[in-house]
This record gives structure tokens, C-alpha cells and sequence, in this order.
């Protein structure tokens, strides 16, 4: 990675990749595609300044642009949704320009390259933009831990059928690799992602304090657990945008004591995952 300024990189692969582009005569799809791709990350880089998440840096990748984001979590997800939408919509908007373009070559592969670009990313696996707004729903509605648990699992099942669907086209085309390409690089992406997502769940136990300090108002929510009732699994129902408070009951669904999200971080973190929700 070549260093430019404090917020601008260039990858190094990039000189390699136009030479190679010079002697395979596609400098112009070469740069067709970066500036798609360029477009694509600048709608993300808009919408993540509207939503006030700023951008750590830039970097300027062999086919495109990236960004990194200035907070490793978001902690809202309808933020997290809203950056990566923005991504597939200036897709769309390019597609939709297209219309209005002359009929030609280059017309054509530059909707060709849009609309790869589009359902490319639109794939529910993080930390492609679909698997970012699958993550962003599941989260809302199951907690930090266990959305991690279900993105994963529906993230393997498209890994399998595009693997899979790429054998078949490389058997009938007689060797072409793309589709097999790809889902190479989802696999490692979900792999990639798994960290992540495991450094979620650390950030969720270590910066709950950071939840009620840094924000005026917070939504608030009630769980309601059996005393024998691993507190492990108040941990999962857990997410960044809203502050817990939880019930312990009895058998006969009486209430023993009330307790916050931070009461139960605390016992799990001295106690270990096995520590019941009664001894909280």
C-alpha cells in the first residue's frame, strides 16, 4: 500500500494491473470499471457523512475505490443499512443513465459492468453491502451475537450455490473459472468477516458503559429470563443501539430481582458463559 497523504492510499497491485490492461488492449474497460466502482464507494462515502460516520481513509484499489470508516462498529443499524444501500443505488442510477447514452460498445459494457457490480454486492455476505443490510436487520431484531450466528449461516448457503453453480459453468465452458473465482473470495470474505464479528461481540461487552455516556437519550428495552436460565443468553439478545433492562423470574414466573444489561456483562465476565441468570 503506497501512502499519498494521511487519508489517501494507492494499492501497489495497481501499477501491474495496467500494464497488463495496456498489452491486453482494455485500458478503456479497465478504467470503465474503476470509475463504476469509484462511483459506487463515493455514494457509500456521501451517505456515510450524512449519517455523521466519518472516513478514517481512502484507498484506490486495482478495480476501484474503498473506503474505511472512522467507527470500526456502527452502532445503529439503520445507519449501517442506509451506507450500504447507497452503494447498489448509484448502480442503479448509472444503469438508469444509461438510456439516455448513445447506443453503443461502450454503452453496453458499462451497463454490463453496473449491473455485475450491482448484483455482486447486493450477495448476502458480509462485508459485501447485502450482507451489511441482512446484518443490519437481523440485528435489530435478534441481538448482536445471535444476528452474527444467522448471517453466517445463510452467508454459507450462497457461498455453497455459487461455488457449486460455478463448477457447473466451468464444466460447460470448458474451463471458465470466474464464478468459482468469486466464490472464493466470498469464502474468504466470511472468513475475514467471522473476525469482525467476534470483535463486535468483545466491543458490545467492553464498551457497554460507553452506551449511556456518549449518547443523551437511549432507546430501552425489557427482557424478561428464568433464574435458571443460562445469562448467556441475555448476552446474545444484546446490541449497540439500545440499553436492557431484565427481569429475573422464578418458576412461577414471579419476579426475584431486576437487573441492567451491565449487571449481567459484569457476571459473565468474572464468572464465565456458564454462570446462571439467578446468581446475577
Amino acid at each position: 500500500m503506497i501512502r499519498i497523504t494521511r487519508f489517501l492510499y494507492i494499492h501497489i497491485l495497481i501499477v501491474p494491473m495496467l500494464v497488463l490492461a495496456y498489452f491486453l488492449g482494455s485500458l478503456s474497460t479497465f478504467f470503465m470499471s474503476f470509475g463504476v466502482v469509484m462511483v459506487h464507494e463515493l455514494f457509500h462515502l456521501f451517505a456515510a457523512l450524512a449519517s455523521g460516520v466519518g472516513v478514517k481513509s481512502i484507498i484506490i484499489l486495482p478495480f476501484g475505490m474503498t473506503l474505511r470508516l472512522s467507527q470500526e462498529v456502527i452502532k445503529n443499524p439503520k445507519k449501517e443499512a442506509l451506507i450500504a444501500v447507497s452503494g447498489p443505488l448509484a448502480n442503479v442510477v448509472m444503469i438508469a443513465l444509461a438510456r439516455y447514452m448513445e447506443p453503443n460498445i461502450n454503452t453496453m459494457v458499462f451497463v454490463v459492468i453496473n449491473w455485475s457490480v450491482l448484483i455482486l454486492n447486493l450477495v448476502p455476505v458480509p462485508p459485501l453491502d447485502g450482507g451489511r443490510i441482512l446484518r443490519a436487520f437481523v440485528i435489530k431484531n435478534a441481538g448482536l451475537m445471535t444476528a452474527a450466528g444467522i448471517v453466517r449461516k445463510i452467508s454459507k448457503i450462497f457461498i455453497c450455490f455459487v461455488c457449486v453453480l460455478g463448477a457447473v459453468v466451468a464444466v460447460y465452458t470448458r474451463g471458465n473459472p470466474s464464478l468459482m473465482i468469486i466464490g472464493a473470495f466470498l469464502m474468504f470474505s466470511m472468513v475475514e468477516e467471522k473476525k469482525n464479528s467476534d470483535f463486535l461481540i468483545m466491543y458490545a461487552l467492553i464498551g457497554e458503559k460507553e452506551k449511556l455516556t456518549n449518547e443523551k437519550l437511549i432507546p430501552t428495552n425489557t427482557l424478561c429470563i428464568r433464574a435458571s436460565s443460562p445469562a448467556k443468553a441475555v448476552i446474545r439478545k444484546l446490541n449497540l443501539s439500545t440499553f436492557y433492562i431484565v427481569h429475573i423470574i422464578d418458576e412461577n414466573h414471579k419476579i426475584i430481582k431486576t437487573a441492567t444489561e451491565s449487571d449481567f456483562i459484569r457476571a459473565v465476565k468474572s464468572k464465565g458463559f456458564s454462570v446462571l441468570s439467578g446468581d446475577v
